[in-house]
C-alpha cells in the first residue's frame, strides 16, 4: 500500500471533501470503553484480530469526522493552508483505510498494524501546521478582533484535540498491544513510576534549557516533604511504600515534560546573566486514594491574573523575550516534535481526558506552582468517573445540545468568557433553528 505522504499529494488542496471522506463521516463513531481497551490489549490472537476489524473502519470515521470539523471551521480558518494541509493529511489517512482490505488472518493484522504505525510516524505535524493556519487568522483579522473571538477558536481547538488524542490513543493502544509486555495492556500501564517519569522529563527539561540559555536551573523532586539532591541535579527520596498506579505512561510523560520545561524555562530566563545563583525548579508528587497530585514550583516570575487565561490559549506566540514570562508560559520550544504555543492546554486536555485537571496558581513577580491531577484508573481501568468511562474523545463529532450542556466543564474561565460562549452558542442555535424552517 501506499505511504500516507504519497496518498496526500493526490488528495489536493481543495476545500470539497470527497465523496468517500463525507460517507464516513457521516457515519456515528462507537464509544469504547477504557476497560475494555485494557481487556482487549491483554487478549488472544482472536481478540486482537477482532479489535484489527474494529479499527479498521473507527479509525476511518473518526479521521474523516476531524477532516469535516476542520472544513466548517470559522473564521476563514477552513481556507488556510495550514488548516488544508491537515485536512488533506486525513483525507490521505482514510483513502489509505478504505483501499486497503479488513484484516481476516494474523499476517492481515501484521500489515495493519505496519499501516497504522506509518500513519503515527507521518511527517505531518497536525500541531503546528494548525498553528500556521490560527495565526494567519490572526493576522488578518488584528489583534483586537482576534481576542473577540480567542474564546471560541480555543474551544474549537480543544475539542479537536480531545478528539485526536482519543483517536491516537486507539492507534497507539493496539501497535503496543502486539508486544509482550510486563504490567501493561498495550499503552496502559498498571504500575507507572511517576519519579522516573519526572526524573526523564527533568533531564530533558534541563538539557533543552542549557541550549537554549547556556545554564539550566536544577530539579528537586521532593516526596512527602523530604528531598536530597543528586549528581544530575535532580532527586527525592520516599517515606512511603510503593503504591501500584494504572495510567498511560506516554501521556504522564508529555504533561509532566511541559510543566517542568515552563518551569526551567522562567527560572532561567529570569536570572540567566545575574549573579545570584538560580533558584531551583521543585516537583513532588503523593499518592491519594482517589487521585495522584504532581506538583511543579519555580521562581520565575509569575504571571499577571490579567494574562493568566493566555496561558491557556493556543498559538499564542510572543517575539520579544521582555514579554516571556508573562501569560505565555508556552511560548518557548517544548522538545523534539513538541508543538509551540500549545504546550499547557494540550497538557491539560491529557489529564482531562482521564478525569484530572491541570491547574496554574501564578504569583506575580515570584513564580507559579502548577498542580496535575491524575485520576486512578484502578488495576484494570475500572475505577473511572462516570463522564470519563466513556470519554468524551471517544464519541461522534455531531454538534448536539450535549455540546454545551454545562460551562463548568469547559474548566476554568473568565466570566467573560462564559458570556461570550452563551452568545456564540445561542446565535448557533437561532440560525440553525432557521435553516430548519426553511
Amino acid at each position: 500500500s501506499r505511504r500516507p505522504a504519497q496518498k496526500r499529494e493526490m488528495a489536493g488542496a481543495a476545500l470539497a471533501l470527497s465523496q468517500r471522506v463525507e460517507h464516513f463521516a457521516r457515519r456515528t463513531a462507537t464509544a469504547v470503553r477504557l476497560e475494555d481497551l485494557y481487556k482487549w490489549g491483554l487478549g488472544d490472537a482472536a481478540v486482537r484480530l477482532r479489535m484489527a476489524r474494529f479499527l479498521h473502519q473507527e479509525v476511518a470515521i473518526r479521521n474523516a469526522q476531524l477532516c469535516k470539523e476542520l472544513r466548517l471551521l470559522p473564521y476563514g480558518l477552513s481556507e488556510t493552508r495550514g488548516v488544508c494541509d491537515v485536512a488533506a493529511c486525513f483525507t490521505s489517512y482514510v483513502d489509505l483505510l478504505a483501499e486497503n482490505p479488513v484484516p481476516e488472518t494474523a499476517q492481515d493484522d501484521a500489515n495493519f498494524t505496519e499501516m497504522l504505525q506509518g500513519i503515527l510516524e507521518d511527517e505531518i505535524q497536525v500541531v503546528p501546521t494548525l498553528g500556521r493556519g490560527v495565526l494567519e487568522v490572526r493576522s488578518s483579522l488584528g489583534e483586537t478582533r482576534y481576542d473577540e473571538i480567542r474564546p471560541e477558536v480555543d474551544r474549537i481547538l480543544d475539542r479537536f484535540f480531545i478528539k485526536r488524542i482519543g483517536l491516537r490513543f486507539l492507534i497507539q493502544h493496539h501497535i503496543e498491544s502486539a508486544k509482550a509486555q510486563t504490567n501493561a495492556s498495550g499503552i496502559i500501564h498498571s504500575d507507572v513510576s511517576v519519579r522516573a517519569c519526572l526524573e526523564d522529563a527533568s533531564k530533558e527539561a534541563r538539557s533543552l534549557c542549557r541550549k537554549a540559555y547556556g545554564v539550566s536551573p536544577k530539579v528537586h523532586i521532593a516526596i512527602d516533604e523530604r528531598v536530597h539532591e543528586d549528581s544530575d541535579g535532580f532527586g527525592g527520596s520516599s517515606v512511603r511504600q510503593h503504591r501500584p498506579f494504572t495510567y498511560v505512561p506516554m501521556h504522564l510523560y508529555f504533561s509532566c515534560s511541559v510543566l517542568l520545561q515552563n518551569a526551567c524555562f522562567a527560572v532561567a530566563h529570569r536570572y540567566n546573566g545575574k549573579e545570584r545563583s538560580m533558584p531551583p525548579v521543585k516537583a513532588s508528587f503523593a499518592h491519594g486514594e482517589e487521585e495522584v497530585t504532581v506538583k511543579i514550583s519555580d521562581e520565575g516570575g509569575g504571571i499577571p491574573r490579567s494574562d493568566l487565561h493566555l496561558a491557556w490559549s493556543y498559538f499564542d506566540f510572543v517575539k520579544e523575550a521582555s514579554a516571556l514570562g508573562r501569560g505565555r508560559r508556552h511560548s518557548e520550544p517544548l522538545g523534539t516534535g513538541n508543538p509551540h504555543g500549545a504546550g499547557l492546554p494540550l497538557a491539560r486536555l491529557h489529564a482531562r481526558y482521564y478525569g484530572g485537571d491541570l491547574v496554574l496558581r501564578p504569583i506575580e513577580g515570584y513564580g507559579s506552582d502548577a498542580y496535575l491531577f491524575l485520576n486512578r484508573l484502578g488495576r484494570n481501568c475500572e475505577n473511572l468517573p462516570h463522564g470519563v468511562r466513556v470519554s468524551p474523545a471517544m464519541n461522534d463529532s455531531s454538534l448536539g445540545d450535549a455540546w454545551s450542556a454545562s460551562l463548568d466543564s469547559l474548566g476554568s474561565l473568565t466570566e467573560k468568557e462564559k458570556i461570550f460562549l452563551r452568545r456564540r452558542l445561542r446565535e448557533h442555535r437561532e440560525k440553525r433553528q432557521a435553516l430548519s424552517t426553511l
